[in-house]
């Protein structure tokens, strides 16, 4: 049988006692298959999560995290193991998770003409699974709305633990901050950032303040379709290229919303982190909105009917308007027409709506290449490339790089020169070129030294 890459099994292939079904999506450290129990074809199916790197450990925190959550708006973990069928034979890492059925967050608010109405209570889900993580000592680190799945019949779920940790696990980062979306990092993050960026071994501590206030970014981009901007001002940041400070708009100025709503967004996103309160706090006053907005939300449904059957009144008009109204009704069929030929969504879409980016970590192979409509077996993409790492991988070479090879963000890459981007699922682009990770030497066995 011949070798095979983590990132491409094809339906049929054994992890265990899984079978693969078809993959769902992959990212820079994994991908994520449909999968099911062997001989169970009708049984039910799960995400399995395949690292891409032997000996992953980002792997076994991720699966130490989800055993100590158990929450419903949380995956919950099933089963973990190792897969060697790659061409080295080395193991690979591999969890298995319950399968989550639905759409990210910002695409299900597309696919509904009033998603403020169920915000709140979307909102208070994804609390409420921060707040059972919090409770166990974890932290998510990575909260966003691409890391959010509602389920056919509404429900929130919170995955891709890939980038958490909890009290007293080993620091995998050698990064001055653990792995996450820049959009959605705290004031305090931002700026440790800038403060110790020419530092070596020093370490953003992150709280649970930290996801808190990625969860207000998250509500703030859900309920407005426009991201606040960076936490911190720029000149204090310095790495952005911009030079004043863009103030916050309140969302409620965007968007019409409750009061109560736009205050506790506001509260998610305040500078001082004893502010912005815990997960279980924010959770009970979402749910508080959330009950307010369905009383609102039921008692506007028969006023609405009734301003339909209402309509037809406007029959009264008098003949004198009846030329102005036949001419701007053509005028209107006209601009349709027209529309069909003319791209007028490409044109006016607003600049600020943009899908969330710069993951770095096991949540890239969850969520960032799957299909919007679900973890559905994917197509294989055209012109797919792989973003240059922030950070050296598991058992990458770290300088200094022979000759032959190139330094690039701390680890030793070689240049694919037969290959040009897109580069692929495999190699990375970099500048114009793909590069392939070089593997650390293996050290000298000792055991036969006296």
């Amino acid at each position: 049988m011949d070798a095979l890459l983590p990132e491409a099994l094809p339906p049929g292939t054994r992890l265990g006692s899984w079978r693969v079904q078809g993959r769902a999506g992959y990212g820079t450290y994994g991908a994520v298959y449909r999968a099911h129990k062997k001989g169970w074809r009708k049984g039910p199916v799960v995400a399995l999560k395949l690292a891409r790197f032997p000996e992953d450990p980002r792997f076994d925190r991720e699966a130490e995290l989800l055993s100590r959550i158990q929450h419903p708006s949380v995956p919950r973990l099933l089963g973990r193991g190792t897969w060697s069928g790659s061409r080295e034979g080395e193991a690979h890492p591999f969890l298995v998770m319950q399968w989550v059925e639905g759409l990210r967050l910002y695409d299900w608010a597309k696919d509904h003409p009033q998603p403020l109405d169920h915000a709140p209570r979307l909102l208070a889900q994804v609390a409420r699974a921060l707040a059972a993580t919090h409770a166990c000592q974890g932290l998510h680190r990575d909260v966003k709305g691409d890391n959010v799945m509602v389920s056919p019949d509404g429900r929130a779920f919170l995955m891709d633990f890939g980038c958490g940790t909890w009290k007293g696990a080993a620091s995998l980062t050698e990064g001055v901050l653990a792995p996450g979306t820049r959009n959605y990092r705290s004031p305090q993050a931002l700026r440790f950032h800038w403060d110790h960026r020419r530092s070596r071994g020093i370490h953003y501590e992150a709280t649970p303040a930290d996801d808190v206030y990625a969860l207000g970014v998250t509500a703030y981009r859900l309920c407005t379709g426009v991201y606040p901007p960076l936490a911190t001002d720029p000149s204090l940041v310095g790495d952005d290229g911009r030079e004043t400070l863009e103030a916050l708009v309140p969302p409620g100025r965007l968007t019409p919303m409750a009061p109560e709503l736009e205050h506790l967004i506001l509260r998610m996103l305040s500078e001082n982190p004893q502010d912005r309160g815990s997960a279980v706090e924010l959770a009970a006053a979402l749910e508080a909105v959330a009950a307010t907005s369905g009383k609102v939300s039921a008692s506007r449904g028969p006023r609405a009917m009734s301003l339909k059957r209402a309509r037809p009144q406007v029959a009264w008009l008098g003949r004198g308007l009846a030329l102005p109204m036949l001419a701007g009704c053509l005028a209107f069929g006209l601009i349709v027409l027209l529309a069909g030929h003319l791209n007028f969504e490409r044109q006016w879409a607003p600049p600020s709506i943009m899908s969330d980016g710069g993951t770095r970590g096991v949540a890239d192979a969850a969520v960032e290449e799957l299909p919007a409509s679900s973890w559905a077996p994917e197509s294989e993409p055209e012109g797919v490339s792989l973003e240059m790492l922030k950070e050296p991988l598991p058992g990458q070479r770290r300088p200094p790089c022979p000759r032959d090879q190139i330094n690039i963000r701390g680890g030793c890459w070689v240049e694919v020169a037969k290959v040009s981007p897109p580069c692929g699922e495999v190699f990375y682009d970099w500048k114009g070129s793909c590069y392939a990770p070089v593997a650390a030497p293996r050290r000298p066995s000792t055991s036969d030294n006296p």
